[in-house]
């Protein structure tokens, strides 16, 4: 599963306040939670978040008995350097720079097994034993990384001659795809001298006004590109990570090359600065058709499509697409893909809140049975009406919106003032189940309409709720549950 920049910047929040020696014991308990059938399914945003944390190698603990939690270490320490240009989706054009962290496990494998097997043994034993110091098993892994950079550097040339070397590799790391990653570490890990001194340089956060505007950032990239030219896709993939408004590397681009024109830039050594811009456009279309399909987090789907729809709506301000071919296109694949799912939505959308307004029931037990999956997908499809209103262009749903907004409003309106005034009509136990169903309708009506039509509907439902149970309005205020039981004795 995957998650939206936004998500995982609150996780990161709440862990930089958590001790080092705190974020990672909880990345102990998750990576060994992660092969559990019954596993959270936000386990893996709050496990990203927290290897992403801290940018730089920590020293390995020495304090461990057995020194279990140092042999898991390695492996996630040993790729360190690669931090900034992982991520999580597989991506339909692949990007140079931008590596599936899926990969690292069949590197990891295809070192240990083939290619420097004694070397990971002997840095695995001396991670497992209590008695070394951790000082010098990081430098063990510093070590490994060298070796390993020269072994994967031989392996991808010997695959440069020979087609049975080659079909070896491709099975072991996921065909040409993999092969093209091993090649990005490879040359990510050749580099590290130079350009993880570099990223430590540059903010984790660049804002758009730095991008567009300021010349710090400009002439660090400036300067690097023109010592390593070859670097820029990297240097832009980890650019992107950190950028606040991604769109403003289009504006970046034209900086460094001189001339806004798409043309220019396109025919320039910064052309990579726009391929990657294009990449996270097709990265969050995928990660918002993820969320949709499978994500249970009813916010999450209408996040990832806010964040897309700001991406390309600030590039189509920088930049004319029209006049570069190959950018347009692929930003247009994302449009069209994206529109599917975002068509599809709205179709659904009179359903959902059909579904999410009918009135629980009460079970064999006598408990009320609320249908918290409808409530969540009526909630998923509103918050997308919502943002589809102010951006039906860059979704293709103009028609499709204004008719789906109408039904909307008018199910909404006249369901909720229905549920309200037979909330007045009822007595006994009936209460709780058809005031559940107003709230819910009140909470959809907040996320359409907004909050001080919400409250208009709560007066109406306190004074409804008041006649119901023979209370004083001001009383209907307490939580549901608790009044319910204060009137009729139950809990």
């Amino acid at each position: 599963m995957t998650y939206s920049n936004e998500l995982e910047s609150k996780i990161k929040t709440y862990l930089s306040s958590l001790s080092p020696n705190a974020v990672e014991a909880l990345v102990k308990n998750l990576e060994k939670a992660q092969g559990q059938k019954s596993a959270d399914p936000h386990l893996n945003l709050i496990l990203t978040a927290a290897v992403a944390l801290v940018r730089k190698p920590q020293p390995l603990a020495t304090d461990v008995p057995g020194g279990t939690f140092r042999r898991a270490q390695v492996q996630r320490l040993f790729f360190s350097p690669l931090n900034d240009f992982l991520i999580a989706e597989t991506l339909p054009n692949r990007q140079e720079g931008r590596i599936n962290r899926n990969m690292l496990d069949r590197v990891w494998n295809w070192l240990a097994r083939d290619v420097i097997p004694n070397e990971v043994k002997t840095v695995l034993d001396q991670a497992g034993d209590a008695t070394v110091k951790g000082e010098r098993v990081d430098a063990l892994i510093q070590a490994l990384r060298s070796r390993a950079t020269e072994a994967i550097g031989e392996a991808l040339s010997r695959s440069e001659i020979s087609e049975k070397e080659r079909r070896i590799i491709g099975v072991e790391l996921g065909g040409e795809r993999g092969i093209a990653e091993l090649r990005d570490i490879e040359k990510i890990f050749a580099a590290e001298r130079w350009l993880v001194p570099f990223l430590q340089s540059i903010p984790d956060n660049i804002n758009e006004h730095r991008l567009k505007q300021d010349t710090d950032v400009l002439r660090l990239v400036d300067k690097c590109t023109t010592r390593f030219p070859d670097h820029l896709p990297l240097i832009a993939a980890a650019l992107v990570e950190r950028a606040d408004a991604p769109s403003a590397l289009c504006t970046f681009a034209g900086r460094l090359a001189g001339d806004q024109d798409p043309k220019v830039i396109a025919g320039s050594q910064f052309a990579p600065l726009v391929d990657v811009v294009m990449s996270e456009a097709e990265r969050l279309q995928i990660l918002a058709l993820e969320h949709r399909n499978n994500n249970p987090d009813p916010v999450a789907f209408s996040q990832a499509l806010s964040e897309y729809h700001t991406l390309v709506r600030g590039v189509e301000r920088d930049m004319d697409l029209s006049l570069a071919g190959r950018w347009h296109q692929r930003l247009s694949e994302t449009k069209k893909n994206i529109s599917g799912e975002v068509t599809r939505e709205l179709k659904n959308a009179h359903g959902a809140i059909r579904r999410a307004l009918q009135v629980p029931k009460f079970d064999a037990d006598g408990n009320l049975k609320t249908n918290q999956v409808a409530i969540d997908e009526a909630v998923r499809t509103l918050r997308v009406v919502t943002m589809a209103r102010s951006a039906s262009e860059t979704f293709a749903v103009n028609e499709i919106g204004k008719q789906t907004r109408q039904t909307v409003e008018q199910t909404l309106e006249i369901v909720t003032r229905s549920l309200i005034t037979d909330l007045g009509k009822t007595s006994g136990l009936q209460v709780e189940a058809q005031a559940a169903a107003v709230d819910v309708a009140i909470m959809l009506s907040d996320i359409y309409f907004g909050a001080d039509y919400a409250s208009q509907l709560r007066r109406s439902r306190q004074a409804a709720f008041a006649k119901a149970t023979g209370t004083q309005p001001d009383q209907a205020t307490s939580p549901e549950r608790k009044l319910v039981s204060s009137v009729f004795g139950r809990r």
